[in-house]
């Protein structure tokens, strides 16, 4: 009687801890600023710079990353350089003349939720962005981003914090 009491104590916690509730979050993903490198990277063109961009993410349902080429589970992102007034405007690629680009979340067995009691996923996403180049009169520059998941919920917009492109440090963290 004596080791069955403490046995039945032990089992009892076991099975009160296994049962705990199931996380909830919203749908609509939100996401945080984590750091912001710059790496050198060989390329065709030369050595080029590279901006290495992670951020965290957490979504109630779970549906984030790109099943198929087409999906709307994407970060978008914008360079902005700040002007001699302080205020910023988006940079324009000349070779696109476009401000904003985007690039599917990639998606893995390991976030799937699909029949999942609990569907919250969260995680850390890691990219890298080419710089611009010649971004004429701006000294400074930071990136805004935000993520769509499948079903279109875009997140919050984050960004970096302000950095001297032509003095780049190697690491930036909050």
């Amino acid at each position: 009687m004596k080791t069955i009491l403490p046995l039945s104590c032990v089992i009892l916690c076991g099975l009160l801890w296994s049962c705990s509730p199931i996380q909830s979050y919203s749908p609509i993903p939100e996401i945080h600023f984590v750091s912001l490198s710059f790496e050198d990277v060989n390329t065709p063109l030369g050595i080029q710079k590279m901006a290495v961009l992670t951020f965290s993410f957490i979504d109630g349902d779970g549906d984030i990353g790109a099943k198929t080429e087409n999906c709307n589970s994407r970060i978008h992102y914008t360079w902005y350089k700040k002007l001699s007034d302080g205020n910023y405007e988006p940079f324009v690629f000349p070779a696109t003349g476009t401000t904003t680009d985007s690039i599917a979340i990639p998606w893995d067995r390991v976030m799937d939720r699909e029949g999942a009691q609990n569907k919250l996923l969260r995680g850390t996403i890691r990219m890298e962005l080419t710089m611009p180049r010649n971004p004429q009169g701006a000294d400074y520059m930071h990136i805004r981003y935000f993520i769509f998941d499948r079903a279109r919920n875009q997140s919050n917009i984050d960004r970096t914090p302000d950095f001297n492109i032509l003095d780049l440090p190697d690491i930036i963290h909050p």
